[in-house]
């Protein structure tokens, strides 16, 4: 099989494969003929069979039994990643179950092309933990140790924004150009400035500035799950003889991707009656018990998200929740979720505004903004990074394939000289 280079944008929420044809890339039709494939894992207990992507979600919908991962990129640069799960009958770290997942990726692309996929430029986030060079310099070792398990002999990084910039660049119109790159995915928020050069593509755009945050979509899910859904399971009620608030670290984990399944144990069942007993309002905790026992953490996070993208084209939603005898609804209006937002949005601001600081330019300076990755589509969102840079206009790409192509751009450059 002839070797290829590719690019592997690895992300929260979606994850995508590019090569280059013809000196032009395209993403690889990568989960059930769809070229962007949701980073989860299910491991079904009645059969041992893994699943991955779509089918993965699908899966634990339909109530197989098993296990469901997602977001794992967020372990990256944790102490969680080293840690091990039970899967059954037998026992997986963390860094394993996400070599799975990219196992899965490569070895599918290279059946379907008949390839040998050994040099990658991967894309990675400005920061996998901010403020701390460090923690950050050692979860990218631990993600280049996972991407060479699955094969991988030859591994280099590009930032997430600045691939987005080379994707960008290769079919802008005009040279010198000032475009501000905002790449808002599911756990990070990557900038990049860029001087456009599109005659110029071989050796890419003049980057004048990279900055970045921790925080994404996945946190609207959060928050729209803490602020809309938990309450109706108890949060924010109080115990009845003690005048405190009931435990809120169960409710932050139930709207966490990544630690939901924690809380699937019989110790922490066994909590949450305790709860119970002693709650001002039992039936809510009763229904935070129902969830618990149902494995229905995941659902109901998903029904945040579907609320969060519902709500990028209506005004409101009411959404029933298959959970607790169908007694929940989530109801939400747009002008609601901007209000939640507030904090969030006012990190994004802040973000934009050090971008500018790094390049030493000012928004009046900026003429195009292009926008990628998933949370983008919000009018929250686009609102927002309109008003901060009034002068631009708003361009959108590839929104969860911009990252991937960029990234391959940038292996055909780098592997080819």
């Amino acid at each position: 099989m002839v070797d290829v280079v590719c690019g592997l944008d690895f992300g929260t929420s979606n994850s995508t494969l590019a090569l280059i044809k013809d000196t032009k890339p395209f993403l690889v039709r990568i989960d059930q003929e769809r070229s962007t494939i949701p980073s989860a894992i299910f491991y079904n207990f009645e059969d041992d069979s893994t699943q991955f992507g779509q089918r993965a979600i699908d899966d634990y919908v339909q109530g197989t039994e098993g296990r469901l991962l997602r977001s794992l990129k967020s372990i990256l640069g944790t102490a969680l990643v080293t840690e091990r799960t039970q899967l059954r009958r037998r026992s997986l770290a963390f860094t394993e179950i996400i070599a799975e997942f990219l196992h899965h990726m490569k070895v599918s692309t290279e059946a379907r092309y008949g390839i040998s996929l050994r040099k990658v430029v991967v894309g990675r986030p400005v920061h996998f933990i901010d403020d701390d060079a460090h923690a950050d310099r050692n979860a990218e070792r631990e993600f280049e140790g996972i991407i060479k398990s699955v094969g991988f002999e030859t591994v280099e990084f590009q930032y997430e924004p600045i691939a987005a910039a080379y994707q960008y660049n290769s079919t802008a119109g005009t040279s010198g150009d000032l475009a501000f790159i905002v790449d808002i995915g599911g756990g990070t928020s990557d900038f990049s400035i860029i001087k456009t050069e599109p005659q110029n593509a071989e050796r890419g755009a003049s980057v004048l500035a990279t900055h970045g945050v921790h925080l994404g979509g996945n946190d609207i899910d959060r928050i729209v799950s803490l602020d809309a859904i938990m309450p109706m399971l108890g949060l924010g009620s109080a115990m009845r003889d003690k005048e405190l608030p009931v435990p809120s670290w169960l409710y932050n984990d139930l709207a966490t991707w990544h630690k939901i399944n924690g809380l699937y144990t019989t110790q922490i069942r066994a909590l949450v009656r305790q709860i119970m007993l002693e709650a001002a309002q039992p039936s809510l905790i009763g229904r935070l018990l129902q969830v618990l026992e149902q494995r229905r953490g995941h659902f109901l996070l998903s029904c945040a998200e579907s609320a969060k993208i519902k709500l990028s084209e209506a005004k409101s939603i009411f959404m029933p929740l298959a959970v607790a005898a169908g007694e929940l609804t989530l109801e939400l209006s747009a002008a609601q979720l901007s209000s939640i937002l507030e904090n969030w949005s006012a990190t994004i601001r802040t973000a934009v505004q050090r971008t500018l600081e790094i390049g030493n330019v000012t928004s009046r300076d900026i003429r195009t903004v292009f926008l990628t990755g998933g949370t983008t589509l919000s009018p929250v969102v686009r609102g927002m990074i309109k008003g901060l840079l009034p002068s631009a206009e708003i361009v959108s790409g590839d929104n969860f394939g911009a990252v991937g192509l960029g990234l391959a751009i940038d292996a055909d450059r780098r592997f080819r000289i």
